[in-house]
């Protein structure tokens, strides 16, 4: 897949800026920011959970790639190292400006700021801001962190940083600043994906796993970008106007700091961008269900409960049961041969899968039609856990969405590097 000229202008930039930035690498263990520019913001790190028990002989059927990342494996306690690299006239200099952090990116990914479930740590955004949100988040994929968008954002709260991951690769990190978060969210692009699929965690405290999960995946495959949901999605009382129920918060409905169930946040906002951005890209929206003693490993679908034969759902549902064995397996909602205690688990009421598949109102109305760019996957605790399930989860992904951009990611071979560049 070509890029645009200017998409290819700014992968340029970005390559040339990552070798411009290595004077500010440092011992992982240093000191974290210069608070000159970018003011300290409350971090609440979620608590890791125990990772739960593998069972018995439900491990990939094809031998685990080697440069598969096992979650768990990098020290919780390794903190990146910041710092603030003198402006340059050089093609470096719109990276050069932003704070620069440096470290294991899956890990310091797991102390993003998430506001707790009845903490009132969701403060709606109005819709002036929502749509100034989304328009900055789009120059920004577009054009890079020129000052006039690192800007906007700062007026909403945000902050832009590089992360120069310890294993390699280069990223932009938009993140809440400040001391009151708003439980915005905290949002990752990729300068040199290699996939065109965007993870989304809006559940990434309440759905145990998945975010040290979609950390994990985000890096492993090369996926465009990581879309991190600010608050608990029962963080506030406040009922969702939109369709669909849970008894998740402990009473029946949803609430408006569920990211998945409510559109009016930085976090759909920026899905908007990256879709507006990347048309044919697919993101996936990951989950965690409670299996029971259901016969469902995992339940995939494609935002919709339409029976399509071909659909995207149905392809990583066989990929991902190509990777375990077991009694338990994936089902797909978009399978007519498929049924199970979890089967109605179809994600239908998805906000940002109603988007995707063209709903005439996300929060109303279940899409009619699905377009293969959105997948909804709910997975019982063993998948996201840190032993050979949650690797064929990886790997069934990566069967499922292939190698078409010119990044680094599993089984992919990057084609760019930062001598091309002129």
């Amino acid at each position: 897949m070509s890029l645009s000229p200017l998409r290819a202008s700014l992968s340029c930039l970005l390559l040339l800026a990552a070798a411009c930035s290595n004077a500010v690498a440092g011992p992982s263990d240093a000191l974290a920011e210069n608070p000159s520019t970018s003011p300290g913001s409350v971090v609440q790190t979620p608590a890791s959970p125990t990772p739960p028990v593998e069972e018995v002989g439900q491990v990939p059927t094809t031998p685990t790639p080697t440069d598969i990342v096992t979650p768990g494996e990098t020290p919780a306690a390794e903190t990146p190292v910041a710092g603030t690299p003198a402006p340059t006239a050089s093609v470096c200099a719109p990276l050069s400006s932003l704070t620069s952090l440096t470290g294991n990116l899956m890990t310091w990914l797991q102390t993003a700021p998430i506001t707790g479930a009845n903490s009132g740590g969701f403060k709606e955004p109005g819709g002036t801001e929502l749509a100034a949100f989304e328009g900055a988040f789009r120059t920004l994929l577009t054009e890079g962190p020129t000052a006039q968008v690192v800007q906007d954002l700062a007026g909403m709260g945000y902050g832009v940083s590089t992360f120069r991951n310890d294993t390699g690769g280069g990223w932009l990190v938009v993140r809440e600043q400040g001391l009151l978060s708003r439980g915005g969210g905290t949002f990752i692009i990729n300068m040199f994906p290699a996939r065109n699929l965007w993870l989304e965690a809006p559940h990434a405290d309440s759905d145990e796993g998945t975010l040290r999960q979609t950390s994990t995946q985000l890096v492993t495959l090369g996926a465009r970008a990581l879309l991190i949901t600010g608050s608990n999605r029962c963080a506030v009382t406040t009922a969702s106007p939109c369709s669909g129920t849970t008894s998740v918060c402990g009473t029946k409905g949803l609430r408006i700091s569920d990211a998945a169930h409510y559109g009016n946040n930085f976090f759909t906002a920026a899905h908007r961008a990256l879709r507006d951005t990347y048309p044919d890209a697919i993101a996936a929206s990951i989950h965690g269900m409670d299996a029971g003693d259901g016969p469902e490993a995992a339940v995939v679908s494609d935002g919709t409960s339409a029976l399509r034969p071909d659909s995207l759902s149905n392809r990583l549902r066989d990929a991902l049961n190509t990777h375990l064995v077991g009694t338990k397996k994936a089902f797909s909602c978009n399978s007519a041969d498929d049924s199970g205690k979890h089967r109605a688990l179809c994600g239908t009421s998805n906000v940002q899968g109603r988007i995707d598949n063209g709903a005439g109102d996300a929060c109303f109305t279940e899409a009619a039609a699905a377009t293969d760019r959105f997948i909804h996957l709910e997975q019982s605790a063993t998948l996201r856990g840190t032993g050979a399930s949650s690797k064929a989860v990886i790997q069934a992904l990566a069967d499922t969405v292939p190698c078409t951009l010119t990044g680094s990611g599993l089984g992919c071979q990057a084609v760019v590097a930062a001598q091309d560049c002129p």
